[in-house]
């Protein structure tokens, strides 16, 4: 049902493209410090403006509808693996319109991807279940603002710091204690979820 929307997934997608030229167009240049921030504020952006449209775009009829045919724990599940690989695809499309436009600082890839995987699995379990509070309560997006910033800024810093170090632009050798870390934050934000959804949405 999410892919049908195709109006919306390209409209995210150029959201993220647009945002990636005005940089280009007004900095000219960017330095490898500068990259890893515009890269992750982007990827936030984008990946809240997709996400947020999971469950607060729905009406109330289509949650009658689904609370006949799914269990609490199968919905927020498809929604979470639907929006964790979309925004992969977003850090993917920021990642080359960056490198075509810029450069790419990037030297160690793999600590960056394993920063990366977890650092959208944090983006995705927060913006998901926010937006599953916001839409099962009607809350719409006052909620999501309020609730999303000291969720978000943990993962974002850590993803920042994770991004610096595989630029080679700071040493750091508690670098796996960072990814750890990462790693606790999304197996807590992810058991919230799993935990309490089902509760929110019998309620």
């Amino acid at each position: 049902m999410e892919f049908r929307q195709s109006h919306a997934l390209f409209g995210v997608l150029l959201f993220a493209a647009c945002t990636v030229f005005i940089i280009f167009k007004a900095f000219n240049t960017l330095g490898a410090f500068q990259w890893n921030v515009m890269l992750w504020v982007i990827v936030v952006f984008s990946g809240i403006n997709a996400v947020a449209k999971s469950f607060v775009q729905e009406n109330r009829e289509t949650y009658l509808h689904y609370y006949t045919l799914f269990d609490p724990l199968e919905l927020i599940l498809s929604k979470l693996i639907y929006n964790f690989l979309f925004i992969i695809v977003i850090i993917v499309l920021v990642i080359i319109l960056l490198t075509v436009f810029t450069f790419n600082p990037i030297i160690d890839w793999g600590l960056f991807v394993k920063g990366a995987l977890l650092g959208a699995l944090g983006l995705s379990c927060i913006f998901t279940f926010i937006a599953a509070l916001s839409g099962v309560d009607r809350g719409g997006t006052t909620i999501m603002s309020v609730m999303a910033l000291p969720l978000v800024l943990p993962v974002v810093l850590t993803l920042i710091k994770i991004t610096a170090v595989s630029m080679r632009l700071m040493v750091d050798t508690a670098i796996t204690g960072d990814l750890m870390i990462l790693a606790g934050i999304d197996f807590l934000i992810c058991g919230l979820m799993l935990l309490l959804f089902p509760i929110i949405w019998r309620s």
